[in-house]
């Protein structure tokens, strides 16, 4: 860029350093100050200090107590008062459900307004039913009411004044409310002119027929705030929120006496157990924070608010654990506390406890921990569990929010997603190259960049022109796609959602009733509201085939930014004025939003089809009850390993909390993670009920056949060990579908009576199969600790190596885990399903064999388990269309084990009544799937004989021998034994019983059939199969290709499919045809560009002989001019040293050294503008990338702010025209007055002040004499008066004439060169531009003889071939942009637009990695230090070059930001190759994988 005014560089740097440090940002941290603390939120701020002045105050008391008391129909009823305000009436209900949880209701009656009060219609799925009247015993006194429910093992007994309630079970409390009287509901008022009166009448409790008057802080000292700070108005990062209903916050303290440990309130990237936050060690200073929000580069370890609130809270000690969840949809933060247990608690539980039975509560622990609870708008929603176990309290949590459905069961596999996949092509591409590597994949995913302009439901028809066949690609290998749709619309009256939209008046308003109108990736934008009932089925209808116009029914969605995420919003959300449906602000309702967006997807991919099956939608805001309708993930987590190791807690909490369908990003969504993270991270996936990875457009690609091995290798085995146990996690879905339990259990919920299990939070249990693993998540760790509860044997899951528990206290076991490794340790007594067959996809697995894991007990003796199958797509299983078995091991006799299968179904549901294990349509389809392998681990003698049920032959089988379950523990990680029961054929739909005999006389047995090897071929390698082909080339494919249901393009003659499921055409004379004439144009045009090559090459050696020819002749001329130099620089020496002495004479004079001085001044403040020009220059360039390159995409509006700033400078500074700046950005605010610049200040050119830098100071001293008077012009310098008037553009090329003519003029003696002193004598003179002369010839020759040996020694190709095309460019238009290559020059991109132009690098060599010399290292150009990407690297580009019969640019593509692939074809690089081999070599088969 060319700053015009050189004046107003010295303005400029303010406002540049500010904008520097704008965009400076680190990358590697949450910006927090875009987001509030509780210090910084009114209701937050008051009601904590409420709690600081309970503290302070020793006589702090509440102000609420119970009146009117009554039970009515199963239910506790009374009014509630705050003496404080004797006007103010509440209404208090308690309702007891048949569950045996309680609901407590309270509400302002007859106020202003009406509480929030319709949380619980979105967050309750169904209204639960109350206890029936003979299930209590109800007590109401004059000071205190005692209700028994639960068949008498409950008890709430309520205190009326003060108020305060206390949940008993079994005699003891266990939860309290209002024990810290911090229950405040902050009623609707009028805003007081003066504030509220200190005194107020109230009712004299003693005398009920007398009032009396009180002093608010006398009666309750501390419990008054001493301001109204906050309750109207507040302000954070510059906007305001006008709080048009004034304060309407809730507080309230829940106690829970004797419990160290809570759980739940997701979502935080914080422990599962949760920390205190005011005090404590390792406390947080903030509470806990419940309001949805795109909180991008997160914390690892924090209490802040990121995407989901749930307010669900667990407490658990040894044998009991309880709960609450506060139904509430506003902003809520938690503060925690621990105190030690009161003696109160301990003594009671000691005179109630006269006998202790195991699992039975163990009794308080010596900590107690109290939680505050502050919620900024609605009612007191208040659910209460009373367990008193974790699986009652998942039963009576899901019972009442909802359990999460079985999930299609692609859905469960893996994922690969990157914001984001750039076209069709690239699609297949990442599609194929899984497939190349034998990396199992089962849905793809597009983000944003697939709709045009971001207008969901549109497809971007440049880059994805046929999205149907796209989808139909995919879905031949068994494949899905995933596309993003985001809750913003464009406001664009040209767009049809938004218009519709309008008609139905179905979007959010403005407080003041006008469109409300946001910021996201569509640019200007509108919402939803998705509390209007009229845009349900609206939405709904968006997903019909007709009108999501390329969707399919393999298409599925992603619900990402519905917190909502705004940029330009409060806290990058929507303002909590904004109105929704029934009046209500955005404040009441923030946190549900999310969860009816997902929802109301939902139902659009269940109703687009005719016969509807189960939808998948991934969504990242949730909230109670979002488990109904699909997955979840952490949201935009960092590629580092605090994130890493923070993902295992997070989903365990998520889990407890219901979400039990949640993940992570894999390798971090943010950041560029090295090899081993990410291995690392594939081993956590492996395990993640949701298992995708995904990246920043910023990020490198990273799909997993991009690793070099072993980690390639490492990250693939991870991915396979996921789809070898898809039937156990499937049935842990299954078993979480029915009664809310979490796949991933903590150790607590496991072991729920060993106090040492309770904090931990990095191991985990995988469904009911047994699998302990423990991730790595530390850099460079080579084993981990892991913690056994029982006395179990531990087998290790891909060793065998079994580890032993202890009888009581539980240990830890050292387990080896290098980075290959995981410690997956299957527990003694369970038997785990799996698929030993890799599939490329879950979905053409379903009728691959069984194998069963059998982990034997500590006796040796006995092991159970079970398997749940479905089709994994449809709502059949509803009607009984599925196969549930449940698998046990026990003795038969003193000489027997037997492992039978027995159908699991147990009738939950009564649509299921009429449920038939083996002949239900389902059952029928996979009547020939069976168990065929059985491993056996831990049998202390290998067996005689073993025997299926009804079999006179035994079953073949092999034994390994080891250590056995019932060994000591001094045997620990040593190999345990091992049986494998090999080709067991056991139905997997009927009853069996296998029979394992011991120390009888061994039974003939049959066989068993190695199935891989009969498949195997002597022409293939190991694991593939041949396809013969006849009529064309013959091929190998991986043994799981066979019968897959897939009519592979590797075997054209269909053999690769025999068992029925797709019957697959005999195509090999077609595709030999179409081959053959493939490769016959092929090498025609191999054979066309070969012979432009040659005159490629003839050229190049002519060009290398001249060129050589021309650095002998160049020596030979540096030679002579050596010389010559030699002669001339005596002479000059012997005239020099002559002067000398006079010379020094002058040098030691004042004026001399001042006159040195002064130039040093000036060169230091040269340097310094030019340095400082160079950053401005620098910066502008960046600010004018800004310009051309911003887009919302990157989250930031302080960048949209820079920007519109820096127009406004180029304004005022006159670098751009107040048109060329509106036209650019209509809503930039008025350009800002230029700086003033003092008129007297004269301003030197750079080339003046050099020109006095450059003087010399002896002829300076010596012109003294000829300075006084009348100015003498000497020759030169009354010639070259003119170059005061040069204009700077001709300035170079004048210079450059100027210098020749005057060596011309004084070589023939018409002037005498511009002297350097005055005092130098002619022959001096002439010495010296006699050797200049020759120095400069020097010079010149010195420059030919560089440039033609750098010639020669440039890679012009092994045959000089590349020589004829330096310089030569080829170009291609791409819609958007025009790409632009100079082959040894430059890449260059410019839009079509605007003309922008932008350098993508500069030719930096061959192909990297490959043998110099090698064909494949001159198949490729690198070009590299182009223009700097905002946000990101320079932009670099890399060049395939293929055979073509001209240069051409045939594509380019940005697979990684800012880093550009171009393919281009050309004759330099046609070879024809050597004749094919004749004989044997020729007829071998051909992998054509």
């Amino acid at each position: 860029m060319v700053l015009r005014s050189p004046r107003r560089y010295w303005a400029i740097p303010p406002l540049l350093l500010v904008l520097l440090l704008v965009f400076s940002s680190p990358t590697s941290a949450v910006k927090r100050h875009d987001f509030k603390t509780c210090s910084q939120s009114g209701f937050c701020r008051r009601n904590r200090a409420l709690a600081d002045r309970a503290v302070e105050h020793k006589s702090f008391n509440s102000p609420y107590s119970l009146e009117q008391p009554s039970f009515v129909a199963n239910s506790f009823h009374a009014a509630i008062s705050n003496a404080l305000f004797p006007s103010i009436h509440f209404s208090l209900e308690v309702r007891f459900q048949k569950d045996g949880v309680a609901r407590i209701l309270m509400d302002e009656v007859d106020g202003l307004r009406q509480r929030y009060n319709e949380a619980g219609m979105w967050a309750v799925q169904t209204e639960p039913l109350l206890a029936d009247e003979s299930d209590f015993e109800v007590d109401i006194g004059a000071e205190r009411t005692s209700i028994k429910y639960a068949n008498g093992r409950h008890e709430l007994q309520v205190q009326h004044q003060p108020l305060l309630l206390t949940f008993y079970r079994d005699g003891q409390p266990h939860i309290v409310i209002n024990e810290r009287s911090l229950l405040n509901m902050e009623h609707f008022r009028v805003k007081a002119i003066g504030g509220e009166p200190e005194e107020v009448v109230v009712q004299d409790a003693e005398h009920p027929e007398e009032q009396k008057v009180i002093v608010r802080e006398e009666a309750f000292p501390g419990f008054l705030p001493k301001d109204e700070d906050g309750m109207w108005e507040e302000t954070f990062g510059g906007k305001t929120d006008p709080k048009p209903k004034g304060p309407e916050s809730l507080s309230l303290d829940i106690t829970f006496p004797g419990y160290e440990h809570v759980y739940g309130i997701p979502q935080h990237a914080s422990s599962l157990s949760l920390k205190q936050t005011r005090g404590g060690d390792g406390a947080y200073t903030d509470p806990y924070r419940l309001y949805n929000l795109d909180v991008f580069e997160y914390d690892a370890d924090s209490e802040m608010a990121i995407y989901g609130a749930i307010p669900f809270m667990k407490a658990h000690r040894a044998g009991s654990t309880v709960g609450v969840f506060l139904v509430s949809g506003s902003e809520a933060w938690i503060d925690i506390t621990k105190q030690p247990t009161s003696k109160e608690v301990t003594s009671s539980f000691k005179k109630f406890k006269k006998s202790s039975t195991k699992g039975a509560d163990a009794g308080p622990s010596a900590s107690t921990t109290s939680t505050h609870w502050m919620a900024e708008s609605g009612i007191l929603d208040l659910f209460v569990f009373l367990g008193p176990s974790s699986a009652d309290i998942f039963q009576q949590y899901t019972a009442l929010t909802g359990r999460a459905p079985l999930p299609q069961l692609f859905a469960t596999a893996y994922h690969q997603c990157r914001w984001n996949y750039l076209n069709q092509a690239d699609v297949q591409d990442v599609q194929t190259r899984f497939d190349e590597a034998d990396i199992p994949m089962d849905v793809m995913w597009l983000d944003i960049e697939y709709a045009e302009e971001h207008k969901y439901f549109i497809w971007d028809r440049r880059n994805f022109p046929e999205p149907e066949k796209m989808q139909d690609d995919l879905a031949a290998r068994g494949r899905k796609l995933v596309a993003i749709v985001d809750p913003h619309i464009k406001r664009d009256k040209n767009l049809y959602i938004y218009t519709e939209a309008q008609e139905l008046d179905i979007l959010s308003k403005t407080a003041d009733g006008k469109e409300f109108e946001g910021w996201c990736w569509t640019g200007s934008s509108a919402w939803t509201d998705w509390f209007h009932p009229a845009s349900w089925q609206w939405w709904i209808d968006q997903f019909k085939f007709s009108k999501f116009k390329g969707s399919t029914k393999n298409l599925f969605v992603w619900n990402d930014m519905n917190e909502p995420s705004i940029f330009n919003g409060p806290e990058i959300t929507m303002q909590k004025d904004t109105i929704h449906y029934g009046g209500w602000e955005h404040r009441d309702v923030h946190n549900i939003g999310g969860m009816i967006y997902q929802n109301v997807t939902a139902q659009g991919l269940i109703e687009r089809e005719e016969i509807p099956k189960r939808p998948f939608v991934l969504t990242r805001a949730f909230y109670a009850g979002s488990q109904r309708f699909g997955a979840m993930w952490t949201g935009d987590n960092l590629g580092t390993w605090p994130h890493l190791a923070s993902t295992v807690p997070m989903l365990l909490t998520n889990g407890i909390a219901g979400m039990v369908f949640a993940g992570s990003d894999v390798g971090g969504f943010f950041g560029n993670p090295e090899a081993e993270m990410m291995v690392r991270w594939y081993q956590v996936g492996a395990f993640s009920p949701f298992f995708r990875a995904h990246g920043h457009i910023d990020t490198k690609r990273r799909e997993p056949y991009l690793f070099d091995q072993p980690y390639q290798g490492y990250i693939r085995d991870s991915i396979r060990l996921r789809y070898t146990l898809l039937p156990t996690l499937y049935t842990a879905f299954y078993e979480a579908s029915l009664d809310g339990t979490p796949i991933l259990r903590p150790q607590y919920v496991v072991f729920p009576d060993d106090p040492n299990g309770f904090a931990i939070d990095d191991q985990f249990y995988f469904g009911s199969s047994g699998l302990l693993v423990k991730p790595v998540v530390k850099e460079g760790a080579t084993d981990a600790e892991v913690y056994i509860s029982d006395q179990q044997p531990y087998y290790h899951y891909t060793t065998d190596d079994v580890y032993f528990g202890v009888a009581n206290g539980g240990t830890h076991v050292k387990v080896p885990a290098p980075l290959d490794s995981t410690p997956i340790l299957q527990r003694g007594g369970s038997i785990l399903p799996r698929r030993d067959l890799v599939r490329r996809s879950s979905t053409l697995a379903w009728r691959d064999p069984i194998t069963l894991v059998v982990a034997a007990d500590l006796t040796g003796k006995s092991a159970s388990g079970s398997l749940y199958l479905d089709d994994g797509e449809s709502y059949a299983y509803e009607k009984g269309e599925f196969v549930s078995r449940k698998f046990d091991l026990k003795v038969g006799n003193s000489k027997t084990l037997v492992l039978n299968s027995r159908s699991a179904y147990v009738s939950k549901e009564s649509a299921l009544a009429n449920y038939d294990p083996s002949g239900n349509e389902w059952a029928k389809k996979i009547a020939d799937v069976v168990v065929r392998e059985i491993v056996i681990l831990g049998l202390e003698t290998k067996p005689s004989c073993i025997k299926l049920a009804g079999s006179s032959v035994g079953l073949d089988f092999e034994w390994i021998e080891g250590v056995a379950a019932t060994a000591s523990r001094r045997k620990s990680g040593k190999g345990a034994s091992k049986l494998v029961i090999k080709d067991a054929g056991a139905s997997i739909i009927h009853d069996w019983d296998i029979t394992l005999e011991f120390g009888a006389n061994s039974c003939s047995t049959t066989p068993a059939i190695d199935y891989d090897a009969a498949l195997q071929s002597p022409e293939c390698p190991a694991g593939r199969f041949l396809c013969r082909n006849e009529g064309h080339i013959p091929s190998c494919i991986l043994r799981s290709r066979f019968n897959d249901g897939i009519c592979d393009p590797e075997c054209c003659d269909g053999s690769d499919e025999t068992d029925g499921k797709v019957r697959c055409a005999n195509r090999c004379q077609r595709v030999g045809f179409e081959h053959k004439k493939k490769v016959a144009e092929e090498a025609r045009k191999t054979r066309v560009g070969a012979a432009v090559r040659k005159e490629y090459e003839t050229f190049g050696a002519k060009e290398k002989a001249k060129l050589e020819a021309e650095v002998e002749k160049v020596k030979g001329d540096l030679r002579r001019l050596e010389q010559k130099e030699h002669a001339a620089k005596a002479s000059l020496e012997a005239l020099e040293n002559a002067e000398a002495g006079e010379i020094e004479r002058k040098k030691e004079s004042v004026l001399y050294q001042k006159i040195v001085e002064m130039q040093e001044a000036i060169k230091a403040l040269r340097e310094h503008r030019t340095n400082l020009e160079g950053h401005i220059s620098d910066l502008s360039g960046i600010l004018s990338d800004l310009s051309r390159d911003f887009n919302p995409n990157y989250q930031d509006m302080a960048v949209l702010g820079a920007s519109r700033a820096y127009k406004d400078w180029q304004v005022a500074n006159g670098l751009l025209s107040a048109d060329e700046s509106s036209e650019s950005d209509s809503e930039s605010a008025p350009a800002p007055p230029a700086v003033p610049i003092a008129d007297e200040i004269k301003d030197y050119s750079d080339r003046e002040l050099k020109a006095m830098e450059e003087e010399d100071p002896l002829s300076l001293i010596d012109s003294l004499n000829s300075r006084v008077g009348t100015p003498v012009l000497s020759t030169v310098t009354s010639l070259f008066r003119i170059d005061d008037y040069v204009p700077d553009v001709w300035r170079p090329k004048y210079d450059s004439y100027k210098k020749s003519f005057v060596d011309l003029l004084v070589r023939t003696g018409i002037v005498y060169a511009p002297s350097t002193t005055q005092s130098d004598r002619p022959e001096l003179a002439r010495a010296r531009t006699s050797h200049s002369s020759i120095l400069d010839e020097i010079k010149g020759a010195e420059g030919k003889l560089s440039s033609a040996e750098e010639s020669l020694n440039t890679d012009w190709g092994r045959d000089w071939e590349w020589k004829k095309l330096d310089g030569t460019c080829v170009e291609q238009n791409l819609g958007e942009y025009t790409y632009s290559l100079c082959f040894f020059g430059e890449a260059v991109q410019k839009s079509n637009n605007n003309n922008q132009r932008s350098s993508l690098g500069k030719f930096q060599g061959w192909a990297e990695g490959e043998e110099k010399g090698s064909d494949a290292y001159y198949s490729k150009q690198l070009y590299a230090d182009g223009q700097r990407c905002w946000n990101g690297p320079a932009r670099s580009a890399k060049v395939d070059l293929i055979c073509g019969t001209t240069n051409a640019l045939i594509n380019v593509a940005e697979p990684e930001k800012c880093t550009y692939l171009f393919q281009v074809s050309t004759p330099a690089v046609c070879i024809v190759k050597d004749e094919l081999p004749t004989g044997e070599a020729a007829s071998a088969p051909k992998d054509e994988l």
